[in-house]
């Protein structure tokens, strides 16, 4: 079984298809973390939108293990800075 991490380094040489099935697996999931803060499904699925375009623009190095964890920890901060 091929592991987000692995995903997202195909996606860091150049796999555009990489990201698409990170957003495909964790969009609806940020969705009801973010609203369990905020209290609107709306404004959640574009802050999870924002999320995803952070990941993706600033590349981050990501640990074994870690990007799940990465990803709701930046969920979580735009949430709060939204409220």
């Amino acid at each position: 079984m091929i592991t987000d991490e692995t995903i997202y380094q195909q996606y860091l040489r150049g796999e555009t298809n990489a990201a698409d099935l990170l957003v495909e697996k964790y969009a609806d999931m940020l969705i009801f973390y973010i609203n369990g803060y905020i209290k609107d499904v709306h404004e959640a699925e574009d802050l999870m939108i924002e999320v995803f375009s952070y990941l993706f623009t600033k590349k981050p190095r990501i640990r074994d293990g870690g990007f799940k964890a990465y990803l709701y920890k930046t969920a979580r901060h735009m949430a709060l800075r939204h409220k």
